[in-house]
């Protein structure tokens, strides 16, 4: 991707307070991948898998492990740091800053006169602003966006559009809530007569998201029935994610898209989830746990750890239950061809005995 200008790569390593080693004189005008390079890129080496791409790096700089024995080619610069993705990413940052806002409230956004606006705040046309509302300092609500009545929002946050906050909704400080996302609708619940038709349960909770927190695109979070559905401090969400009513999600756990949890699920902190794994409801989980895709989580984890298959259970033994299942149609083969050995030698015996 190319850069609004060119950076020295002097001036680069000392924005990481690194030491920079090779070729001084290469500039900088873009930013890319170690796969797929182009001359004048910047780009970082994550794992020793990806040295092989070393030799076709011409005229790049490149963001290595500290700790990695190797010497840059001579059209090559090197700056060493602990981390070459967090380096990465803080490059990005820097190439590319957050754009300036000029706050206003645009006048084809509605804004319900009992609503409190804070100051330096961005709302765009067509924003719907309900009853009671607080909206934070250095907001920005995006066209479209309806906030109902009694929701609170902290301060710095972002609503992109078509983002719905339902009545009652507490935002913390910071929370961005990426497009057409959903907060406190309902839950799905019902109670089921004898004759199969259902009677809908009313939801009167709400949903309060702590600071920090970011939730992607289209991801939907239930109301509680009483209480509060509750995401806490730091959690990050991809697209695509259902979360039922009266969860809670501990502090900095992170879920890829297609996660679906529960009803009444208690999700520990720092919990990773794949994509696509799902819980049964009024289930916990305990802290640093890690669940890769797919997996379906049936049962209470009480230990820290990787899990994996459905249902999830420790990763090693799954591996070996997976590896083991590979090899049944060889076992199997083998188990016939015993028993008709066996058979065999049970003929000959009951022979030996009738002779």
């Amino acid at each position: 991707m190319k850069l609004q200008r060119s950076y020295a790569i002097q001036d680069i390593a000392s924005h990481l307070q690194s030491e920079l080693e090779g070729d001084a004189s290469i500039i900088i005008d873009g930013i890319g991948r170690i796969e797929e390079s182009k001359p004048g890129e910047i780009l970082f080496i994550a794992g020793k898998q990806f040295i092989s791409y070393l030799d076709e790096c011409k005229n790049n700089c490149i963001l290595i492990p500290r700790a990695m024995n190797l010497k840059p080619s001579p059209s090559q610069a090197f700056i060493r740091v602990d981390n070459p993705h967090a380096a990465f990413a803080k490059l990005i940052a820097f190439f590319f800053p957050d754009q300036s806002f000029d706050p206003h409230i645009a006048k084809e956004a509605f804004i319900h006169p009992t609503a409190l606006i804070g100051k330096h705040v961005l709302i765009y046309p067509g924003a719907y602003i309900g009853p009671n509302c607080t909206i934070g300092d250095g907001c920005i609500i995006h066209p479209h966006v309806v906030l109902s009545e009694h929701v609170s929002m902290g301060n710095h946050c972002i609503a992109y559009p078509n983002v719905v906050c339902y009545a009652h909704t507490v935002l913390g400080d910071n929370v961005i809530l990426h497009a057409g996302c959903v907060i406190g609708s309902d839950g799905f619940g019902y109670i089921e007569h004898p004759d199969g038709s259902y009677e809908k349960i009313k939801h009167v909770g709400n949903v309060i998201i702590e600071d920090d927190v970011e939730i992607g695109a289209n991801t939907t979070i239930d109301r509680s029935v009483v209480n509060s559905t509750i995401i806490s401090k730091g959690v990050k969400i991809d697209n695509l994610v259902q979360i039922a009513h009266n969860v809670t999600i501990g502090e900095h756990t992170a879920f890829a898209a297609q996660v679906g949890i529960a009803g009444s699920a208690k999700i520990g902190a720092r919990n990773r989830f794949a994509g696509q794994v799902g819980t049964v409801g009024h289930l916990s989980t305990a802290d640093d746990v890690i669940v890769f895709g797919q997996s379906g989580i049936a049962q209470s984890i009480d230990q820290s750890g990787i899990y994996f298959g459905s249902p999830a259970i420790e990763r090693g033994k799954e591996m070996r239950r997976i590896y083991a299942s590979q090899q049944l149609p060889e076992t199997l083969k083998l188990i016939s061809s015993l028993e008709l050995r066996i058979k065999e030698l049970e003929e000959a015996r009951d022979n030996q005995k009738t002779s």
